[in-house]
């Protein structure tokens, strides 16, 4: 059956209005004629007008109007990013800031003042981490001397005596030679158990339980899994739930046993890789040239990198310009929509879903990763390692990010507009219900 459209009654009032006023104007015009219309033919110029059909709101727009209104959706329904050329400097003065500011207190590894401020606050998670830990008895495992109630050497002591684990081959001997060019001061980066990412989680619960200990092979870009290397030590507890919590916490205590260094390194020692760094490791491709003309993959350049310093404690001291270059932006983007177009504070601050704010960000980010490849460039002078080193990874990571935000936001415009468009329409239809209303009344 077919469905009767519907009616709204202040419309059908409306329209009755509108047709009597057509009426009274064909009686006006006739008698400025000089002759009078009989009341038949005002009755039918009424009922033309009715049309025997429900009422619109089309019926009281003229020609123009119209075409005003199809233009206006059709501009809405093809929007794009509404930025002008005043956001897009802005943005790119936040990144041209974040990059000076990346250059001048980040830097290379272990030289910058951010470097130093990430040292100290790993230092002292570290030591307060161990004074955390009790025995059966409650009471503290860490016992120090006095005067080295803050020494993070000895609270690395103690972690490494308590969260032993049989993967923590330090160097090449102790694998047999299978595992070529291992150091103390990059088998972090070569031991899958050692990063702080669920790869590295999946990968000591395995070893924990097998006896084995897992590689990353720069050399091959392969990995390898070495049997029998435990030592000795097994997981406490008696069933496999046990034992797999038992794992899990001895696999965190071990990585904060090395986040901050060994206990005997020398300067700052050599911290955890970054998360996700393992990827690098198996990138067995590409020819660096080194300081003596000998190609090289991108894996053993990377692997270089993590030995100059590039842990854990540096990727936390490159986020400090990307989180200022973030909150710059985001400033920007909300003083200039309450000074600019005067919209009231509370509802100008950013919304993440907002694409003038993505662009800004975009550009924001991008414009501080050109500084920051410009100052490593710069710097390095053909140094692959040096350039590598360089780099602030965190800062194009998020520009990665914000890259495949704003392809999400190309797929999702046309959803986007026509949500707008039916939120526009719907504010109309309820302002010419509430005036035909008084109309009315």
């Amino acid at each position: 059956m077919p469905v009767e459209p519907r009616r709204d009654p202040y419309l059908e009032r409306l329209l009755s209005i509108q047709a009597e006023a057509a009426g009274i104007d064909a009686r006006l015009d006739a008698l400025e004629s000089g002759y009078a219309l009989e009341a038949e033919k005002v009755d039918a110029i009424v009922r033309s007008q009715i049309q025997g059909k429900p009422a619109r709101y089309e019926d009281f727009l003229s020609e123009r109007e119209l075409k005003e209104i199809a233009l206006k959706y059709s501009q809405a329904l093809n929007k794009g990013v509404d930025c002008d050329a005043l956001d897009y400097a802005l943005s790119a003065a936040c990144g041209l800031v974040s990059g000076i500011v990346d250059a001048i207190f980040v830097g290379a590894p272990g030289e910058g003042l951010a470097d130093k401020a990430s040292n100290n606050l790993f230092d002292a998670a570290v030591v307060r981490f161990t004074k955390t830990l009790k025995d059966e008895n409650g009471e503290p495992l860490w016992k120090p001397k006095p005067g080295n109630e803050n020494n993070v050497a000895s609270a690395i002591g103690k972690l490494e005596q308590v969260f032993k684990v049989g993967y923590d081959q330090a160097k090449s001997a102790d694998t047999e030679g299978v595992i070529e060019n291992m150091l103390p001061k990059n088998h972090h980066a070569k031991s899958a158990a050692h990063y702080p990412d669920f790869i590295g989680l999946i990968a000591s619960i395995c070893n924990q339980f097998t006896d084995t200990s897992t590689f990353f092979d720069d050399k091959s870009g392969q990995i390898v899994i070495i049997p029998g290397t435990g030592n000795g030590i097994e997981l406490k507890g008696k069933t496999p739930t046990a034992k797999i919590f038992a794992g899990v916490m001895n696999w965190f205590g071990h990585c904060m046993s090395d986040a901050a260094g060994s206990s005997g390194a020398k300067g700052r020692g050599a911290g955890l890789p970054l998360p996700f760094w393992e990827f690098f490791e198996l990138c067995d491709f590409g020819k660096f040239p080194d300081e003596e003309g000998q190609w090289q993959s991108f894996a053993t350049v990377m692997t270089q990198v993590y030995e100059q310093g590039y842990d854990l404690r540096h990727g936390v001291s490159t986020t400090f310009p990307v989180l200022i270059d973030e909150l710059l932006v985001r400033a920007v983007y909300t003083i200039k929509r309450h000074f600019g177009a005067g919209v009231p504070w509370a509802e100008c601050l950013p919304a993440g879903n907002c694409p003038e704010l993505q662009r800004m960000l975009t550009v924001g980010v991008g414009s501080m990763c050109l500084i920051d490849l410009g100052h490593a460039a710069v710097s390095s002078w053909g140094n692959w390692v040096k350039f590598f080193g360089e780099l602030n990874i965190t800062a194009l990571a998020r520009f990665g990010l914000q890259g495949a935000r704003e392809l999400q936001m190309i797929a999702e415009r046309d959803t986007r507009n026509l949500l707008e468009i039916n939120d526009d329409i719907s504010k109309e239809w309820n302002l010419l219900l509430e005036r035909s209303k008084l109309l009315l009344n």
